[in-house]
């Protein structure tokens, strides 16, 4: 089974490269396993995660399996406090449209795109299949994730943000990464460890050390499982 894991930075995607460095030599031989740091932002995931796909189908190599990208985010919602890990099952791009003097306008909102262009469904990028490969992961609950390129700390604006598009948690690549597999027709996990509460600045209010030991945690139980799937299909 060939796997691909990546991750805005080597930081977040270490989290990967130890869980499956802590499997039994057994399980991990069922697994074939490429990690990849696409960089930071909606253009470098673009760019990057597209290459290597590409690359896949036409340098006569196995597809992916299942594509996994993994990294910390903000939480929204005191469902998902920090600590805890999201399993993204629906994206957007919440700065992708026009500023006007009644207030922030999709492009679908303004009649530019089709809420129905594909790869969209009612403006929406939405996983097709939830749980590939590997089926529900132990306390990891389905949540709806926002991207955004500028990150702010300014209170009023993240409660607009909130209450218009009602998400649970926030990155910068999430809806990019969406974007490319769901084109690309790959089957995919997006999967973030809340590190933070949306619009706290103060990173000692942060745990980026918890939020890694969860993610690793929840990539060990992903690997188990696809190995468990791999040896099944043998």
């Amino acid at each position: 089974m060939r796997l691909l894991f990546t991750a805005a930075t080597a930081e977040e995607l270490h989290c990967a490269q130890i869980a499956y460095e802590r499997m039994a030599p057994s399980k991990a031989a069922l697994l074939n396993i490429d990690f990849a740091v696409t960089g930071i932002g909606v253009a470098a995931t673009c760019y990057h995660l597209t290459k290597i796909l590409s690359s896949a189908l036409f340098n006569g190599g196995d597809l992916y399996d299942l594509v996994i990208n993994i990294g910390i985010a903000g939480s929204y919602s005191q469902e998902f406090p920090i600590g805890s890990v999201a399993h993204i099952t629906t994206e957007q791009f919440g700065d992708m449209g026009i500023e006007t003097r009644g207030g922030f306008q999709t492009l679908f909102d303004y009649a530019m795109l089709d809420a129905n262009t594909l790869p969209f469904v009612d403006g929406l990028l939405k996983v097709r299949d939830p749980y590939p490969v590997t089926g529900p992961l132990e306390g990891v609950k389905e949540a709806s994730g926002i991207t955004f390129q500028t990150i702010t700390g300014i209170g009023e604006q993240n409660l607009r943000r909130k209450e218009r598009f009602s998400p649970h948690i926030e990155s910068m690549e999430g809806a990019a990464f969406f974007y490319v597999c769901l084109m690309e027709k790959v089957p995919f996990i997006e999967l973030r460890a809340i590190s933070n509460e949306v619009g706290e600045r103060d990173k000692s209010r942060w745990d980026i050390r918890g939020a890694f030991s969860s993610l690793e945690s929840t990539c060990g139980e992903l690997l188990e499982k696809a190995a468990k799937a791999a040896k099944g299909a043998r």
